[in-house]
């Protein structure tokens, strides 16, 4: 390997510090690993390319040398997908960070992987500007990272996840340079590039959609009986075409041990904070660990009651009217009111993240988390199956946030005994639940070595035009080899049923049938396409969406005489998203979204500023749901207002 070539052009470090840093992410395995004494393998050095032309030299030498290279963003990654090898180097970004001016026209920025999220926000700010992009590891995540995991932000329900604020890319591969989304020329490969991890090249410069800052924010807390009362209302908030911002309930653990008993959560931390203060006390978790479902039948003794955050912002007087309607919802279904603490005290420390656990770590036990998602229907089989698996050998409890349309993610903590032979057991028998109940096994969090062939499984559909394009782009695979769709023997699934899902408001349909025949079936059952077209649907859907919008959430489809199932799930980021990839004569059924008939509707020629419509009809839009009408209003009001 000869590194006196490459560092003549590149900076590189080879120094133990810069290696060790770049052995490991943030996955618990190797801080478990760490912290038992055993060091991570480090990649044999790390380059720092500054711009695109450094970048393509890094490449063009690692082909020559025959070098595996492994792309890095700010390392905050907790599945394993960026940690370096040995006899590989590490391509660092962060000196890629720059940050263009916002063109308000198109409400876009251009900016480079390697900037840190919150720079970026802060940045935007000054401009009037923001992504809305709003991870816990905000302070140490880049922009890159988020595009290559298909990052969510704490605001998804409303704005969407990072690959919905993707509007292009530019990418260098081995082989070629080439762009996606709006700078691309030919086939799109954006829905390939984002999750892909860096095996399909580096992501070199973004095109990123942004949103003016938000004039005003409502927060508020409510009480529920149970999680499944909770559930409830957050679905039928979800579908009553309000749009908050954030919906955010934790479970009646969570909610007891995150000091939330009274709805106002006095210190943020939950249980991990909870234990780091048994042992900055001296007490040991040895018992607790030791007896874990003796422990979460205490922890869960006492009732369901549990806490629901929930937020709306943007133009004020939309703020106005969709929180009023809301909040009447969320009452009427049997939540209490807790007034604007616990919203405002959650947004005020959203970005809190524990830097002290490693105590946990140092004496004994493990602390991870996992996020699975669900259309509404699966999500009580799919919330009962993970927490089962888990809690047979941790201490787990939950919050459901990233709520949509169609369905919601589940986000598990849990601690265990500090033993990577337990630390396997437990991630392979929760990932095996996800799967056999219907969920996703990953919503937010990447894949990486750690959840590869439980994703590989999920997405088997995606393998052969993903390993196509990586033949392609990557001849002699010096790409992050190994860590995305590995091999794995799964049965030709039958095919989906047919059916309408009424409580997440799907249906799977036939993808060839003639229009006027598939939209009598679904009148005579009381639905409607939420996008509408006179075209068999492989043929007929919209290409582009809005942020907030999933055209579709499922698909089975012919592929070399093989049927491949996509599952139907809300906003997987188990690797690319295959679901509008394959040919239009190749789909057998898909899995799109609905709106009732009897829903009330009003439609408009007008749309005012910041109101969202449910559905486009010709060249009218629809708004539904409770607010329609002073939506409709508002709108009209803005149309005669302008000069």
């Amino acid at each position: 390997m000869n590194l006196d070539a490459l560092a003549a052009v590149v900076e590189v470090d080879t120094g133990p510090a810069e290696r060790l840093a770049h052995g490991r992410d943030l996955w618990p395995r190797s801080t478990l690993a760490l912290a038992q004494d055993r060091l991570p393998e480090m990649p044999d050095a790390v380059a720092f390319p500054r711009d695109e032309g450094q970048l393509r030299f890094v490449l063009d030498w690692a082909v020559t040398q025959r070098v595996a290279v492994v792309p890095w963003g700010a390392g905050s990654g907790v599945c394993g997908a960026a940690q370096g090898r040995a006899g590989t180097i590490t391509i660092d970004l962060k000196r890629m960070n720059w940050i263009g001016q916002v063109d308000p026209a198109t409400g876009t920025v251009r900016v480079g992987p390697g900037v840190l999220g919150q720079h970026l926000e802060d940045a935007l700010n000054r401009q009037g500007w923001a992504t809305r992009h709003s991870p816990s590891s905000i302070w140490c995540s880049t922009v890159g990272g988020w595009a290559a995991t298909r990052s969510a932000g704490q605001f998804s329900s409303r704005y969407g996840k990072f690959e919905d604020m993707v509007a292009a890319m530019r990418v260098v591969a081995p082989a070629r340079v080439y762009r996606t989304g709006q700078w691309s020329s030919g086939e799109d490969l954006g829905p390939w590039v984002l999750g892909s991890e860096g095996a399909l090249g580096v992501i070199s410069e973004l095109l990123v959609r942004v949103v003016p800052v938000a004039e005003r924010r409502w927060l508020r807390g409510y009480r529920f009986s149970s999680v499944t009362a909770a559930w409830d209302a957050m679905r039928r908030l979800m579908q009553a075409e309000l749009h908050p911002c954030v919906l955010r309930l934790y479970d009646a653990v969570d909610t007891r041990i995150g000091g939330r008993g009274k709805g106002v959560r006095k210190e943020n931390g939950g249980v991990l904070k909870s234990l780091v203060g048994l042992l900055d006390s001296g007490a040991s978790l040895s018992l607790p660990l030791a007896l874990p479902k003796m422990v979460n039948a205490l922890a869960a003794w006492g009732g369901g009651e549990c806490v629901l955050i929930a937020g709306w912002e943007g133009r004020g007087e939309v703020v106005d009217i969709t929180s009023r309607h809301g909040h009447s919802l969320l009452m009427a279904a049997g939540g209490q009111d807790l007034g604007a603490e616990p919203g405002e005290h959650w947004y005020q420390h959203r970005h809190d993240v524990s830097y002290k656990l490693a105590p946990l770590f140092t004496r004994g036990a493990f602390a991870d988390t996992m996020e699975v998602a669900a259309t509404w229907s699966r999500l009580p089989a799919l919330d009962a199956a993970v927490r089962k698996a888990l809690g047979e050998e941790c201490f787990v409890m939950a919050h459901y946030s990233h709520a949509y349309r169609e369905g919601c993610s589940i986000y598990f903590t849990f601690v265990g005994k500090g033993e990577a032979s337990r630390y396997d057991r437990v991630w392979a028998k929760a990932l095996d639940a996800a799967a056999s109940a219907g969920g996703t096994v990953c919503h937010h969090h990447g894949v990486g070595p750690h959840k590869m062939r439980a994703a590989a499984r999920e997405l088997a559909a995606a393998a052969p035009r993903f390993a196509e394009l990586r033949e392609q782009l990557d001849p002699t695979g010096i790409m992050n080899p190994g860590r995305i769709f590995p091999p794995v023997d799964v049965p030709e699934p039958p095919a989906p049923p047919i059916a309408i899902d009424e409580r997440s408001l799907l249906a799977t349909l036939p993808a060839q049938q003639p229009a006027a025949e598939r939209d009598e079936w679904l009148a005579a059952r009381g639905y409607a396409l939420r996008f509408p077209t006179r075209n068999p649907l492989a043929t007929g859907l919209p290409q582009v969406r809005s942020a907030w919008e999933t055209v579709i959430l499922g698909a089975s489809a012919q592929v070399e005489g093989r049927r491949v199932v996509v599952l139907a799930v809300p906003r997987s980021a188990a690797g690319p998203d295959p679901r509008g990839a394959f040919a239009p004569e190749a789909y057998e059924t898909m899995t799109v979204p609905l709106v009732p008939l009897a829903e009330p509707t009003v439609r408009v020629d007008r749309l005012g500023r910041d109101v969202r419509p449910a559905r486009t009809v010709g060249a009218v839009w629809e708004l539904r749901g409770p607010a329609a009408a002073d939506l409709a209003a508002l709108s009209l009001a803005d149309a005669e207002a302008e000069p």
